[in-house]
């Protein structure tokens, strides 16, 4: 039994392809967790068959709401701009003994430059079995409690979950593809992707040296 949760915020674009998308994995629930948000997300999620369930904003939040609310045995967390080209087959990743995995990260744009830091974030995640949350985190239910969960951080709430999740078990790079919008990476300057790359590995190694997550979001901003 699998169970898919995905936190939203203002998704009516994107989250329909997602949804489809999920269709031929034929997951036990869906679970859209919304925000707040102010368009038709929870009409379109309801629309396509989704369970939908209300939380305050913030993802960390939201997803371990859905997780708690959640009765498949293993847990799909997907960011809402992404979606699966092709079919996976979720249950065969169960039976393999994989108790945590996550997707190779390919950009919808699919410009040069992107390409090119698709290739860099799946080498590092690899080499450090660290994914982030839109690289999508498929694990067993029962791990996902004994890591303690997603925490209520305005922040790198993947990462933080991640290096707990570490400890206990080293989530394992999958082949199949996910696709990510690169929405947040569009700008005219030259570039601009591997800026906002630097920027946030910045971020992330201020957070690794002990600076606060509250801290960390406003300079995200």
């Amino acid at each position: 039994m699998i169970s898919v949760i995905i936190p939203t915020l203002n998704e009516e674009r994107y989250l329909p392809k997602l949804l489809h998308s999920l269709k031929p994995l034929q997951p036990e629930e869906i679970i859209v967790v919304d925000g707040g948000s102010g368009d038709k997300t929870v009409e379109v999620a309801r629309s396509l068959g989704a369970k939908v369930l209300f939380s305050e904003r913030g993802r960390g939040l939201q997803l371990h709401r859905g997780a708690l609310e959640a009765k498949g045995n293993y847990l799909l967390f997907l960011h809402a701009d992404t979606y699966f080209p092709e079919p996976i087959d979720l249950s065969n990743i169960a039976k393999q003994g994989i108790r945590a995995s996550f997707f190779t990260l390919c950009y919808e744009e699919g410009t040069p430059s992107l390409r090119l830091l698709a290739k860099l974030i799946n080498l590092r995640s690899r080499l450090w079995n660290l994914p982030y949350g839109d690289q999508g985190l498929f694990l067993e239910r029962e791990l996902y409690f004994q890591v303690g969960g997603f925490k209520e951080l305005p922040f790198l709430e993947d990462l933080d979950f991640i290096l707990r999740l570490r400890k206990i078990y080293r989530p394992v790079p999958l082949s199949y593809r996910i696709i990510v919008s690169g929405r947040k990476l569009k700008s005219n300057l030259p570039l601009y992707p591997f800026l906002v790359s630097l920027r946030n590995n910045f971020l992330i190694l201020l957070y690794l040296l002990g600076f606060s997550p509250y801290t960390l979001r406003k300079l995200y901003k």
